[in-house]
């Protein structure tokens, strides 16, 4: 994945962390208010429960006196050792007396002694001068032939008190949950973020790997999601159209070709039986052979660019340079330049078609018999799988080695030295071949290299 400004991913990922972010400070928001409300209806609830557990704990002795039996020991050790925040009293209704206290020392003020004398039932507060809060509650139920009244107090001081026990452990606890619970979010999001994004990754990868010479390809549909179906299917569609037009722009240049060889052929039979002055035609003979040239290289190229009309087999590149070497002897001697083939003594055989791989060795060993300084050397290298021609002319400049396989380009483009096409019909023929073209611009020879190597 790539996070940058304009990634589909980083958007993805901040558009995830920032509901994300959003929803989690809700949910804590939501736990602190549930906590504070929890926290009150915690303390209604216990109070509750030791109201019943007092009044459960309330009997009646032979004396007809009401006595507290508690099942644990904790329980009278908390309102005789906390009397002045925690207590209880047993009221009479009819009488409204007090016939039992929690703590029955009258020589120390207890919680009691600041509580109303009668409580509504169920729970109650009070907010003491100090801003100290006490929690009462009421129970009222029937003992034998008596209707009582359970008083019980709390000071928030005991709260307090376990709440500065329990806080910080669920502070800690709430905290790395919620961190735990973040980093997992985070990690889904970048597992779900890679899972969109990768189809969007496959369909680049498919683009990237289609050649120019591979027009014919199209992207795979299997597995695209809905929402981006209609980009790849648009994509097809306009490589489909690019396709067509490139097919009839070869049809165009090959048929155009095609009908201009008869007339030029007629044109040149016509200037060699006609009279005409000596001083014209050398030069009308000269267009003549340069119209004639490109329109053959038109047709390579053409022929080039339909691989389906190349027939592959069995081919020895040592047979090739040999023959193309016999074909181009005179020309060297005719631009005084030194021709020599160098072929490795393994087998150089690869899978190919030879009319195809004799004209792109033809056109590489033309390039450098023109273009290489006068007496330079020049040599056709064979080796397993790779043909490569060497010359120690004046080499390439930077500048040109950009343009050099571009169609019709020349690097003199007012000299009709050339057509412009032969580097062309080149990397045509070496892309049908799955083969890579190297240029080295400066050699040991001070010249160029071309190096196609076949896999």
């Amino acid at each position: 994945m790539i996070f940058n400004k304009s990634s589909l991913s980083w958007r993805l990922l901040k558009h995830f962390l920032l509901i994300g972010g959003g929803v989690f400070s809700l949910i804590a928001i939501m736990l602190y208010l549930m906590s504070i409300n929890f926290a009150n209806l915690a303390v209604e609830k216990s109070m509750f429960g030791m109201a019943e557990d007092i009044q459960s704990s309330l009997v009646f002795d032979e004396n007809n006196q009401l006595v507290y039996h508690p099942d644990q020991v904790a329980e009278v050790w908390g309102y005789d050792a906390l009397y002045n925040n925690l207590g209880f009293r047993i009221t009479d209704i009819h009488s409204g007396q007090v016939i039992l206290r929690s703590y029955t020392n009258p020589k120390v003020a207890t919680i009691l002694d600041a509580m109303p004398d009668i409580l509504p039932e169920g729970y109650s507060k009070s907010i003491n001068e100090n801003g100290s809060r006490t929690d009462m509650y009421r129970i009222v139920f029937q003992l034998k032939e008596h209707l009582l009244a359970v008083d019980l107090a709390r000071k928030d001081l005991v709260g307090e008190l376990a709440n500065e026990a329990v806080k910080p452990v669920l502070s800690f606890v709430s905290a790395l949950t919620m961190g735990a619970a973040f980093l997992v979010f985070v990690s889904v999001t970048l597992v779900s973020i890679r899972s969109l994004i990768r189809p969007v990754n496959n369909v680049t990868s498919q683009l990237l790997q289609i050649k120019p010479n591979q027009l014919d390809r199209r992207l795979s549909t299997e597995d695209v999601p809905t929402e981006i179906l209609p980009l790849v299917s648009g994509l097809n569609d306009a490589m489909e159209r690019v396709e067509q037009g490139f097919e009839e722009q070869k049809r165009f240049v090959a048929n155009a070709a095609h009908e201009l060889r008869t007339p030029l052929a007629i044109l040149s039979t016509r200037v060699e039986l006609t009279q005409i002055p000596p001083d014209v035609e050398p030069a009308l003979m000269a267009d003549i052979k340069y119209m004639s040239r490109v329109i053959e290289q038109l047709l390579d190229l053409s022929r080039a660019q339909n691989q389906a009309g190349f027939a592959h087999s069995l081919v020895d590149l040592k047979e090739i340079g040999k023959d193309v070497c016999m074909l181009l002897g005179p020309l060297s001697v005719t631009h005084k330049k030194e021709l020599s083939l160098d072929a490795d003594n393994m087998p150089c055989e690869i899978i190919g078609d030879k009319g195809a791989l004799i004209i792109l060795t033809k056109n590489l060993l033309e390039n450098a018999l023109k273009y290489a300084d006068k007496n330079a050397s020049v040599q056709l290298i064979i080796e397993q799988k790779r043909i490569s021609v060497k010359d120690s002319g004046p080499g390439i400049s930077d500048d040109d080695r950009v343009k050099l396989f571009e169609r019709f380009w020349r690097k003199e483009q007012s000299a009709l030295t050339g057509s412009g096409l032969g580097l062309s019909i080149v990397s045509e023929i070496a892309h049908a071949h799955n083969a890579e073209i190297e240029v080295i611009c400066k050699n040991d020879l001070g010249g160029a290299t071309f190096r196609v190597t076949f896999t």
